[in-house]
């Protein structure tokens, strides 16, 4: 059922389109979460090093889909609130050829580049190497899934369907679980078995969402004769998702680079920040939620031409966030041992991953206000700043991590150099929105919508 979202309490519509979201995101890390506790408790804290050591390839994988999903879900959301239904189509159709062209060049570029990055460039630790290697291998295989799921499900949202995505990750959960459980502990197929059980589930959500969009928008289903406007659309699909796969690509090469000089720190650095980023994955669930329901929220209205409407719903999204992550931020606080226990690391991997956890929660706020101005931004359809943002964040970073890892901060580096790399981001991101530059960004000019 499509849903328009240009009526109606600006809080209240924002909430009620987040809530699946924040579901299904919970869901995702979840399953993420399950392969973590699975494979370090069966397997053992190595095998949950060498799964993590892959965190920051796997999420450049996961950032090249999640771009080209919410390029579709930009245009899809200003199409459909200026009532331009032969747009709508045109963009699916140009969508899905993107996502086929892009899957086989992503997954052969996987299997090309897995030894050089993380044996030569990452120097995973040799009772690692061999585990992390099959791991990325196989879950290279599943970008096909990735793409195509990210695409119907921006396509969807666009209109104002956030539950089937839900439905979808309940699934593949479920299924994910399961299949950990059956190769790890039955098949005694150990890390390989962890990627094989991921990918299934990710395939079961790629077909699930497209036999969701099927059936319930059947009128959104392009013809051949769509395909004739595909030079347009995939050069508009371009611009809205090549900055922020560029983004996505610096900040996961930025990442590839952090992870190198985490492992210069030895094994209980590995263990402790793979254990950690699991608990992060959790704590920004509702502000990546808000920013997502945000995006289709202001695309829809900016198409409507209501753009005061869509600035309300920008400061309602960000009161929401902050107050959520505060008491995310309390929590995780006070039960920080007991969460990072369940990954069964111990000592110094501890440690390390609890010092972590606790910085980066003292100042999720700052982040959190960086997301959801960056979901409102993409939504109007500006894309560059948000990304400059992701630079401007990365270059901090990894500066001052490798300017204070030869100082007696030591391994302490990576996460004490987080809090001024968000805190200046944040702060361009909100001048950004307040300058109303943005507003040139529109894809449906005035005078143009229906």
């Amino acid at each position: 059922m499509k849903k328009d979202m240009t009526s109606g309490p600006e809080w209240a519509v924002i909430l009620s389109f987040s809530l699946p979201i924040m579901g299904a995101n919970l869901l995702q890390v979840l399953y993420n979460f399950a392969d973590s506790v699975i494979v370090g408790n069966f397997i053992g804290p190595a095998a949950l090093g060498a799964v993590g050591l892959t965190n920051s390839m796997t999420w450049l994988l996961v950032a090249f889909c999640s771009a080209l999903g919410a390029g579709a879900n930009i245009a899809a959301a200003q199409f459909f609130g200026a009532g331009k239904d032969t747009e709508i189509k045109e963009t699916i159709a140009a969508s899905y050829l993107m996502a086929a062209a892009l899957s086989a060049a992503l997954t052969l570029l996987c299997v090309l580049a897995a030894r050089p990055v993380i044996d030569g460039f990452l120097k995973a630790p040799q009772e690692m190497s061999a585990d992390s290697r099959a791991y990325f291998l196989i879950y290279s295989g599943g970008i096909v899934f990735q793409l195509l799921y990210n695409v119907t499900y921006g396509i969807l949202r666009a209109h104002g369907d956030s539950r089937g995505a839900l439905y979808f990750l309940l699934i593949s959960a479920f299924v994910n679980i399961a299949l950990d459980c059956l190769f790890i502990l039955v098949f005694q197929m150990g890390v390989p078995g962890a990627a094989l059980a991921t990918v299934i589930a990710q395939a079961g959500s790629a077909i699930a969402s497209m036999l969701y969009l099927r059936k319930q928008f059947p009128d959104l289903l392009p013809g051949l004769r769509c395909l004739s406007a595909w030079k347009k659309q995939t050069w508009l699909l371009t611009r809205l998702s090549v900055p922020i796969i560029l983004q996505s690509t610096v900040t996961s090469f930025g990442f590839i680079i952090l992870q190198r000089l985490i492992n210069s720190f030895g094994t209980p650095s590995i263990e402790g920040y793979s254990a950690m980023m699991r608990i992060e994955q959790l704590a920004h669930i509702p502000s990546q939620s808000l920013n997502v329901a945000l995006s289709s929220f202001t695309g829809q209205n900016i198409g409507a031409g209501k753009t005061e409407r869509a600035k309300k719903g920008c400061r309602s999204a960000i009161a929401m966030g902050v107050l959520t992550s505060a008491a995310i931020s309390a929590l995780v606080l006070l039960f920080d041992d007991p969460l990072l226990g369940l990954f069964h690391i111990t000592g110094e991997s501890l440690r390390r991953g609890r010092e972590h956890l606790d910085i980066l929660m003292l100042f999720i706020w700052t982040n959190t206000i960086m997301n959801i101005t960056c979901g409102f931004l993409q939504g109007a359809g500006d894309v560059k700043i948000p990304a400059a943002s992701g630079f401007v964040n990365l270059g901090i970073r990894l500066s001052l991590s490798y300017l204070l890892a030869a100082t007696p901060v030591g391994f302490r580096c990576y996460y004490v150099s987080m809090p001024p790399a968000w805190c200046i981001s944040c702060l361009l991101v909100v001048w950004h929105y307040r300058s109303g530059k943005w507003k040139e960004y529109c894809i449906v000019k005035k005078g143009n919508a229906s």
